[in-house]
């Protein structure tokens, strides 16, 4: 029996986490979830939340920024949770704000006649965007904080006039964060977290980039979707937009018929109808 590990980056809303861990709950499956250090969590009241999977809260807590290296540095806590537990078919990065859109047997059906695919979406960056990864960024957590986020521009600003750059030669890629990877390119991945380090920890809005880089400069390239593909269903409200749009209850049909496997994102304090609509459905 082939297996997989559901990976889930969650912050809040975790009664909704809930019930995206109970669509995951299978023998086929174990989940590892890191927690935002920032956030209450009562860890005791999870502890039967899962009948067939092996639930594991990852033991190091980051407290998580948005754009900041933190969320690197949370993604790769789980990649080593995982890999250390066991060996997977498959290990898919989610967030808590996910939820599946077909059963767990869609989706293993799909993995065990398609394996050995890596399954992201990369896309050239601009020669101003690649600027980001560029120049030192003083306060990679920064970017939320306005005066933070000034002074990184200031200097970046000096560094850019004197010309002292960092993370020459590298070819960035982006694309999004979300992925369902192989064995190997997981082990592969924890691997090279000192490079990750050396190459983003002073880089700020890294975490679309960061994997898709990463794959894109080894032989894993060679391994990648041929359609560019991540198997989620992400909309946007307009080319350039910060956040996607989070989906209600008029979205249901529309989810449900597609192709993909995942959707994000939804909110409970948002429209929870949609969130029952997929669990009563899938459950």
């Amino acid at each position: 029996m082939k297996r997989h590990a559901y990976l889930i980056l969650a912050h809040n809303n975790f009664g909704q986490l809930r019930k995206l861990v109970g669509l995951l709950d299978d023998p086929r499956n174990d989940i590892f979830i890191h927690i935002d250090a920032k956030a209450h969590f009562n860890f005791r009241k999870w502890k039967d939340v899962c009948s067939h999977s092996t639930l594991v809260f990852t033991k190091k807590r980051f407290r998580v920024h948005w754009g900041g290296y933190s969320i690197i540095r949370s993604e790769m806590e789980l990649l080593k949770a995982a890999t250390s537990f066991g060996e997977y078919d498959y290990y898919h990065l989610l967030s808590g704000a996910d939820l599946p859109l077909k059963t767990q047997d869609t989706i293993h059906e799909f993995f065990d006649q398609n394996g050995g695919v890596e399954y992201m979406n990369l896309r050239n960056m601009t020669d101003e965007a690649q600027l980001r990864f560029r120049y030192y960024t003083l306060f990679p957590e920064g970017a939320r904080n306005f005066i933070t986020a000034n002074i990184n521009k200031i200097v970046k600003k000096y560094l850019r006039k004197t010309g002292r750059t960092i993370n020459d030669g590298i070819d960035f890629k982006y694309g999004s964060q979300w992925f369902s990877i192989t064995d190997r390119l997981a082990r592969y991945a924890v691997t090279q977290e000192e490079w990750i380090d050396k190459v983003f920890s002073h880089t700020c809005i890294c975490d679309e980039v960061f994997f898709a880089t990463l794959v894109w400069n080894s032989d894993f390239r060679n391994r990648l979707s041929p359609l560019n593909t991540n198997l989620r269903r992400i909309d946007w409200p307009h080319k350039g937009a910060r956040h996607p749009i989070t989906f209600r209850a008029g979205h249901f049909d529309s989810l449900m018929s597609g192709k993909e496997f995942w959707a994000r994102k939804f909110n409970e304090s948002v429209d929870n109808e949609i969130i029952e609509k997929i669990y009563d459905r899938l459950k």
